[in-house]
């Protein structure tokens, strides 16, 4: 078995402004306030987009953590701006990150799980130092806001994880694939 030598040191997020509540959702389907929150929990949720760069300068702020030495940047979304360039090159050039890959990751809502997963793999292997896993979603833009079985639920957001190298804490314990 190999031993994780990869930690979590630090998180942001980021959510818009701009609340879709249920109240505005019974005005666009049928459905209640009181239907939603029983079988989802759901009150409310953020809708727009350019949420990537935000949520990692959260953890910067948060953290005051330099990334310029990231390494490599994953971006997990099934919903990204463009089909090329990628939201992760993207990211990229917005916060002038030099000499680091850049990658998106599609696994929907699994996509922030195996993000992490893949930098745990890149760290412990040697082949990067420092890796920004970034999970954002602008469902909004897709959602179907006539199916209510579907469009209650999602929103808009993106959250941050900045992984590096920490060969005597590491905070990965162990990771499964497949049906439990």
């Amino acid at each position: 078995m190999i031993h994780s030598k990869a930690r979590i040191t630090a998180v942001g997020s980021y959510v818009p402004e701009k609340i879709l509540t249920n109240q505005e959702l019974e005005e666009l389907v049928e459905t209640s306030d009181e239907w939603i929150v029983k079988r989802t929990g759901i009150k409310e949720r953020r809708i727009t987009s350019d949420l990537c760069v935000k949520a990692v300068n959260n953890l910067k702020e948060r953290s005051k953590k330099s990334i310029d030495d990231v390494d490599m940047i994953i971006v997990c979304t099934l919903t990204p701006d463009f089909h090329t360039p990628s939201v992760a090159s993207t990211v990229q050039a917005i916060l002038g990150i030099q000499n680091t890959g850049a990658i998106d990751l599609n696994a929907a809502c699994a996509g922030f799980t195996y993000g992490l997963h893949i930098a745990n793999g890149l760290i412990t292997s040697g082949l990067n130092r420092k890796v920004l896993v970034i999970g954002g979603e602008t469902l909004s833009k897709i959602t179907d806001y006539s199916d209510r079985t579907t469009c209650i639920l999602f929103g808009d957001g993106a959250g941050v994880a900045l992984v590096e190298y920490n060969e005597e804490h590491p905070s990965f314990i162990s990771f499964h694939a497949g049906i439990i």
